[in-house]
Formats: C-alpha cells, sequence, structure tokens
C-alpha cells in the first residue's frame, strides 16, 4: 500500500483520544490508513477505537499489548509492523490535528 499512516500511541485517556481521533475526520488530506498504538489501556479505549472505525473513511486498525510497564516504543514498532504505507506520522493520544495537518 502506498501512501501515508498515521500512528496514535495511547494510554488510557479516552476522551483525549476520542478528540484527537475526531480530528482526523476533518483533515483536509486525511491519512490512507491510521493506526492506534495502544499500550495496554482497558476495554474503554478500545470502544472508543470501534466507534471510531465505524466513521472512518479510511482503514483504523488497533494494535494492542497488555500492561506491563511503560513499553510505548514497543507498541510503536508493532504498529509499523502493521502499516503497509510509504510514509509514516506518529502522534500522540493528546495531540489534536489542526485541519492542515
Amino acid at each position: 500500500m502506498a501512501g501515508l499512516a498515521v500512528i496514535i500511541t495511547t494510554y488510557n485517556w479516552p476522551a483525549a483520544l476520542e478528540a484527537v481521533l475526531a480530528g482526523y475526520l476533518s483533515q483536509k488530506r486525511p491519512p490512507d490508513e491510521l493506526i492506534v498504538a495502544d499500550d495496554g489501556s482497558t476495554q474503554e479505549t478500545r470502544t472508543v477505537i470501534d466507534a471510531f472505525r465505524e466513521q472512518a473513511p479510511f482503514p483504523v486498525k488497533h494494535v494492542w499489548h497488555a500492561d506491563e510497564g511503560f513499553r510505548a516504543g514497543a507498541i510503536r514498532n508493532r504498529a509499523i509492523q502493521n502499516s503497509g504505507a510509504d510514509y509514516i506520522v506518529f502522534t500522540d493520544g493528546d495531540c489534536i490535528p489542526a485541519p492542515w495537518f
């Protein structure tokens, strides 16, 4: 898959993640895929991602591993492995993108 992927790292802050994900719905140029790299969040985060997936006009993947302490680097690496994009943008689950991001 050619194109652009956005990888968002998150951990147990579903309200912030919901706002961030909403920001990707109003992009002038949306990503070709969006991957949430989840460092062991609870079911509430999964519920937010599943609801967003139903609205998104692009593929949304949820890459998760069990909470065994801060392992954001490891989950980012797994997210990269799950992407087919040529270009990847990394951001965090509390960074709401501007429409021209």
